[in-house]
């Protein structure tokens, strides 16, 4: 007769202990792993998301009227802003229905025939033509100085030319340019209370008609991106030999995991010749 032993308490609790360690080595090694994954998932999601953001700002930007671009901060609220231009050529110098500044003009032919703009979009939507805006008093396109509403773009050769109301240009262009312009654009960041940043476009940016270069009600506009923690707009205006340089710096957070940020910084580099 054949005797049958089973482990004893002692064998049991010894092989339940070893199991136990060795699982937990295991889970261990698969554990860091998974989270080193999952947190650069989380870091790459919120580069794309910044990278986007500053993306959209900067092409936005590329279109600033020369001397146009305004940063303001006021109650933590920091905004840039800028005239958004279409389209632009140069006026003809020479014959007649030649643009002349300190003349009251409504129209003047231009060298070549726009690209981007047709006669039935002014007429559709209020558009402006700039003449040589310096961003100074005098020559300031916020306050009316050398802004004109367009009535037409008759594009026709041989009638290539601008027209819009009555008005007195203060100066030439050196250059003979001309802009046309269709709205102003604002970039709106409050990272204190609602932790966004808003586009914000189509306001009344006549100062010399009640309105305001620079708005910073973070309720109006367009959504561009949340879970904002800090953000910082810069604009130097440069000079005659070197181009306006507008520095973009924006902080994001993760909505889960608030110790989780990202801050990316971008410069864009702006055309201030008139």
């Amino acid at each position: 007769m054949r005797l049958h032993r089973g482990f004893t308490l002692v064998e049991l609790i010894t092989v339940m202990v070893i199991t136990g360690i060795v699982a937990m080595m295991v889970v261990n090694m698969i554990t860091t792993p998974m989270q080193a994954y999952s947190d650069m998932k989380r870091r790459a999601e919120l580069v794309d998301i910044a990278e986007l953001t500053l993306q959209r700002m900067a092409r936005d930007i590329h279109h600033a009227l020369p001397n146009s671009v305004k940063v303001l901060s006021s109650g933590g609220i920091k905004s840039i802003a800028f005239l958004n231009t279409v389209d632009g050529g140069r006026y003809s110098s020479t014959g007649s229905d030649i643009f002349e500044a300190n003349q009251l003009i409504n129209k003047f032919l231009i060298r070549k025939a726009l690209t981007n703009i047709t006669d039935a979009e002014v007429k559709a939507d209020t558009h402006y033509v700039v003449v040589y805006n310096l961003g100074q008093t005098g020559a300031d396109a916020y306050q009316g100085d050398n802004i004109a509403t367009i009535t037409g773009l008759p594009l026709a050769p041989p009638k290539t030319e601008v027209t819009f109301n009555d008005f007195t240009f203060p100066y030439d262009s050196p250059e003979d340019r001309f802009m046309l312009v269709d709205k102003a654009v604002a970039f709106i960041c409050d990272d204190l209370t609602t932790k966004q940043i808003r586009l914000y476009s189509g306001y009344n940016f006549r100062e010399d008609l009640g309105g305001t270069s620079v708005p910073v009600d973070i309720s109006k506009g367009d959504l561009l991106v949340d879970n904002i923690s800090s953000c910082d707009f810069k604009y130097d205006p440069g000079n005659s030999t070197r181009p306006g340089l507008v520095t973009l710096e924006i902080t994001i957070n993760d909505a889960q995991h608030t110790n989780e940020k990202i801050t990316l910084l971008q410069q864009i580099f702006v055309e201030n010749q008139p």
